[in-house]
């Protein structure tokens, strides 16, 4: 059962966000209106600080601490047409204090004004320009949320596909991956989904995409080759409409050989992990999220350990 905290969101996203769209331009500012606004107290932790920065030509933030020991790109949601960077500085600045890790938030172009491949160009853009700041002095982790989730995915296949190093893994929160609406739950989940609608989705999905084929797989990176992509943890409500978007997400890389972690609940809001200011249940979560993280780069030491261990063996004189 939700917390009062979560039923009381609920009844605000379901005010102040889900619409019946009448035109494209309506939604847009509906959207940019609900999402640009400060709805959520989102104050920067302690201990970590908050600084403008540009990153591959795209302007975006950082959230550090004093010293960090690994770098996290962070895609913030908005369904590719709002989303504002200080919504996350809380959710993002838990992860940079309880990871020691740098967080750095872009800016990223948005659509109508920018249409695809405008935003997925920003996203790799910034990556690669931090794997090679990274190089293997730091382990660097790809996340974001809803459309920011589809961005991440994107990220990582073209990482693989162009032969950059992989990241260490990826966080994707309620991830948007299918840019086609085949997925049952679209339809199925939009009575019950409090802050968005398949016909909301469906609308967005044309102004994002502004005529381009929605197969490809850098529209809808459910249809892509998830073969030897990093470690992932996927997290998803029940209720929502992209509910499917995730599980076909998990399925998929599953059967890749990916190693991937589902975090599912019941009668949660649309990516409901950020909202660490009002919700127990988030709250509740961000440890599991720090542990999958951890156990990536345990995994990964203990490799590279094996690694060594054996050009060494290998080097040695036959006894």
């Amino acid at each position: 059962m939700a917390s009062i905290p979560a039923k009381l969101l609920k009844t605000a996203l379901s005010l102040a966000v889900k619409h019946k769209p009448r035109t494209q331009e309506r939604l847009k500012r509906r959207l940019r209106l609900t999402m640009n606004a400060p709805l959520l107290p989102s104050s920067v932790p302690s201990g970590i600080s908050l600084r403008p920065a540009t990153i591959a030509g795209v302007p975006g933030e950082w959230l550090e601490p004093a010293e960090s020991t690994m770098t996290i790109l962070y895609f913030h949601g908005g369904a590719f047409l709002g989303g504002t960077l200080r919504t996350y500085h809380r959710f993002c600045g838990e992860l940079a204090k309880r990871l020691n890790a740098r967080v750095f938030m872009p800016d990223y172009r948005l659509a109508p004004e920018h249409p695809f491949p405008a935003a997925v160009n920003d996203a790799f853009s910034v990556f690669k320009s931090l794997s090679a700041e990274c190089g293997a002095r730091q382990p660097l982790v790809v996340a974001g949320d809803s459309a920011g989730g589809n961005l991440s995915l994107v990220t990582l296949m073209r990482a693989r596909d162009e032969g950059l190093p992989a990241p260490l893994c990826g966080i994707l929160i309620s991830p948007g991956t299918d840019a086609t609406g085949s997925f049952p739950s679209l339809s199925a989940n939009s009575a019950c989904d409090v802050m968005l609608s398949g016909d909301m989705i469906n609308m967005a999905i044309d102004i994002y995409l502004n005529g381009a084929d929605p197969t490809q797989p850098h529209a809808s990176p459910c249809l892509g080759d998830f073969t030897d992509l990093p470690p992932m943890m996927v997290s998803v409500s029940e209720e929502e409409c992209l509910r499917d978007d995730a599980y076909h997400v998990v399925e998929s890389a599953r059967r890749a050989g990916v190693a991937t972690t589902l975090l599912s609940r019941q009668d949660m809001p649309h990516v409901w992990p950020i909202f660490f200011s009002l919700l127990p249940e988030a709250r509740q979560d961000m440890p599991k999220f720090i542990d999958f993280v951890h156990a990536q780069l345990a995994s990964a030491t203990r490799d590279l350990y094996a690694s060594i261990d054996n050009a060494e063996r290998a080097q040695s004189p036959a006894a």
